[in-house]
């Protein structure tokens, strides 16, 4: 729920997929994104924005700061159930 404690639980135990929401109480997703793609622990670590914000230019900018996907709001959940599956098993 919080950007500055989701960094340090991810540094501290290297998750094999996070699933981030660009509006966070503490800091912006887009720099929770930097964050963990400038991290070397955390780099290479998928990342899924999930947001309601469904803007082309929203989607373009957070691809380029190397989210691994970017869904909106409402969530399709079988959609959501094969990408987290995909990206798990190029991870295995």
């Amino acid at each position: 729920m919080q950007a500055t404690i989701g960094l340090e639980l991810a540094c501290q135990h290297r998750p094999d997929l996070i699933v981030l929401d660009l509006h966070l109480p503490d800091m912006p997703g887009s720099d929770v994104l930097k964050r963990l793609k400038a991290e070397p622990a955390t780099r290479e670590i998928p990342v899924i924005v999930l947001t309601a914000d469904a803007s082309t230019h929203q989607s373009e900018h957070v691809r380029q700061l190397g989210a691994t996907e970017y869904l909106t709001k409402p969530l399709n959940v079988p959609k959501f159930l094969e990408i987290i599956a995909d990206n798990l098993a190029e991870r295995t």
